[in-house]
């Protein structure tokens, strides 16, 4: 599955809703501009509000719970990258225009494979910029589709992560366990 990034765009309405996945319950926003907000529920928050703190109350939203659940279950059925024939993944996340060359970096990354902050910074020409990169990466607002989690530190050490350590590891393990 190939995705890209698009601009965001404001007022639109949006559809959201609350799935299982591999890596525990997920809430999904998105519009007919593409998904603007993919994250992990860890308190068993149901207000999408508290949820999406982000989000622009003046909007009409409407909950779908089940096109929620099919979109898990195809995003999960197999790694991204043995899947060539399907059609694109498109993004409209709100962002920087730091974050998003940020995260468009990110969305180059192979499955299964990691890198550093600083090759991060390096890829989009400021090597001396790993703290604002890291702090790019952690206002990423779609988990798992820009994957955050695939940058580590120079050590080899995991570093930081919004959903936790282990929710980290956890999706790396998976990506090596499905693309063996």
């Amino acid at each position: 599955m190939k995705i890209r990034l698009v601009d965001y765009q404001d007022g639109l309405d949006a559809r959201y809703g609350n799935s299982p996945s591999p890596f525990g319950s997920l809430w999904l926003v998105w519009t007919e501009s593409g998904i603007e907000q993919l994250v992990f529920q860890d308190r068993g928050e149901t207000d999408p509000f508290r949820v999406f703190p982000r989000l622009d109350k003046s909007r009409c939203f409407n909950r779908d719970d089940a096109g929620v659940a099919a979109f898990v279950q195809t995003l999960f059925r197999r790694p991204a990258r043995e899947n060539p024939q399907e059609d694109s993944l498109t993004l409209s996340a709100k962002g920087t225009v730091f974050q998003r060359q940020v995260w468009q970096v990110l969305l180059s990354i192979p499955f299964a494979s990691v890198i550093t902050y600083q090759q991060v910074a390096s890829a989009i020409d400021q090597p001396k910029a790993v703290r604002a990169v890291a702090s790019a990466i952690g206002a990423n607002p779609v988990a798992w589709l820009v994957p955050c989690h695939r940058v580590i530190r120079s050590n080899g050490e995991l570093g930081g992560y919004r959903w936790g350590l282990p929710r980290k590891q956890q999706m790396l393990d998976w990506e090596q366990s499905v693309s063996a």
